[in-house]
């Protein structure tokens, strides 16, 4: 006789999020803004740091990312058909911070940064390591976030051959080559974040 298995307490949800967040903290993550425009107009620009990009499909290309429900643009994300995916360099990790500091408006996320309008007015910051511009092709509710897979219809490479902006073990970092596996060991474990991150970098 088959038997359902017995629903997990709340004591094991909330272990078994604790042992995913510890084993992904120690995968390295590209950081990246996501940009759109949303709000009570429709038009206003707003954008969100986030830490899941993924490569989905190549033929049609296909890109992801997550986004908390608790996340303060979480309906704004939810509402843009537009985005743009801003893969960031090394050295800006400050722009990171500021997309995900909670406490400041999306009307002043732009103020003292060089940006314009890209291709169907998306907001496009200037300077980053690579650009994505994707329509949105499906949402997906999985748990506490929906995945945002995009169409891409555009990219642009600004700065090619930077260093790319990671995220690991709680900080944002960057890499170098690694001369032999022993090395790569070494300097995985011992290289410092270019600084601490904030708790909502990675959505």
């Amino acid at each position: 006789m088959n038997t359902a298995p017995d629903e997990p307490t709340e004591e094991q949800r909330a272990a078994g999020g604790a042992a995913l967040r510890a084993v992904m903290r120690e995968v390295p993550s590209p950081v990246t803004v996501v940009t759109a425009r949303a709000g009570a107009s429709g038009n206003e620009p707003f954008g969100i740091t986030i830490g899941s990009l993924a490569s989905v499909s190549l033929e049609p290309p296909l890109v992801s990312f997550n986004v908390s429900k608790g996340a303060r643009t979480y309906e704004w994300i939810d509402a843009a058909e537009r985005f743009a995916v801003h893969v960031l360099r090394k050295g800006q990790a400050e722009l990171a911070e500021r997309f995900a500091d909670p406490g400041l408006p999306p009307a002043e996320q732009f103020a003292g940064l060089a940006w314009h309008a890209g291709p169907e007015g998306r907001p496009v910051l200037d300077g980053t390591l690579a650009v994505l511009r994707c329509r949105v092709h499906s949402r997906i509710r999985a748990g506490d976030s929906d995945l945002v897979v995009g169409r891409v219809t555009g990219t642009e490479d600004p700065a090619p051959g930077s260093d790319p902006l990671v995220y690991h073990r709680g900080g944002y970092r960057t890499v170098a080559p690694a001369s032999s596996p022993l090395e790569a060991t070494n300097r995985s474990a011992s290289r410092a974040p270019e600084t601490p991150a904030p708790k909502s970098a990675k959505s």
